[in-house]
């Protein structure tokens, strides 16, 4: 429920933003919202287990939809752009497996639940002159980003129950290009990744988009998030990947 509020404060804040940037130069804003259908495969334990736990095998988890949100302001003269991405995920069913989890062997039937809200707040510049010296058909930009992971296993069934949750923000370097060969029409990608004592995260992701009307947009694509990280007794060495769609607007 915190996720969906906070998706809904941030679409009321992409609806309310350009009213409020269009009379200041050189600003820029761009938003979007959409659906996600990220598919699981990998493996967790938690520090009480010697073996691994499959998500698909032991689990059961399988693809899902998922909201997904993003918000990005271009700044004046030579201070760095931002943006703000917000990527909910919660995975669950019910499997008829044996394994261990929290230390507690599971075995017939067992519900499974995995969440992993994700976070992404970057500062980034464009590559200096490269938009002028091709019309505007190709950017690239380049910057920071800090990536803020929430995530949580719990497993239940034949009257015991176990979970296990982390909490973790990993830096990582961004680099993003657009490549326009039309005006109304453009292809996109974006990659986040770094590794931070031992845990890394990486994020790739391929965008087509088209312009509707106005400032209207719409686009699809597909996104991989990799995760390998042992913070806080659980570990996580798995990645999601899927298609998603979105539908924006861009001042």
């Amino acid at each position: 429920m915190r996720t969906i509020r906070f998706l809904l404060c941030l679409l009321l804040l992409l609806l309310a933003m350009p009213a409020s940037v269009m009379g200041l130069p050189m600003f820029g804003v761009e938003g979007a919202v959409g659906v996600w259908r990220p598919s699981p495969d990998g493996k967790l334990k938690t520090g009480s287990d010697t073996d691994d736990v499959d998500l698909k095998r032991d689990l059961s988890l399988s693809r899902e939809t998922e909201l997904m949100g993003r918000i990005k302001v271009d700044m004046p003269l030579m201070i760095p752009n931002t943006y703000l991405t917000v990527n909910p995920l919660k995975m669950s069913d019910t499997t008829r497996s044996a394994f261990d989890f929290g230390g507690i062997s599971f075995d017939g039937t067992v519900d499974t639940e995995l969440k992993l809200n994700q976070y992404d707040f970057g500062l980034f510049y464009a590559v200096p002159f490269l938009s002028a010296a091709t019309l505007n058909r190709l950017n690239v930009d380049a910057g920071f980003n800090l990536r803020y992971i929430d995530a949580e296993a719990s497993v239940s069934g034949g009257g015991n129950s176990a979970s296990e949750s982390m909490s973790i923000v990993i830096p990582q370097v961004y680099l993003g290009a657009q490549f326009k060969p039309v005006e109304r029409f453009s292809f996109e990608a974006e990659a986040r990744g770094v590794t931070y004592r031992d845990d890394s995260s990486y994020s790739l992701l391929g965008r087509v988009r088209a312009n509707a009307f106005g400032p209207v947009f719409v686009s699809g694509g597909y996104r991989y998030d990799e995760y390998d990280i042992d913070r806080g007794g659980l570990m996580l060495d798995f990645n999601f990947s899927g298609p998603f769609v979105e539908t924006g607007f861009s001042f």
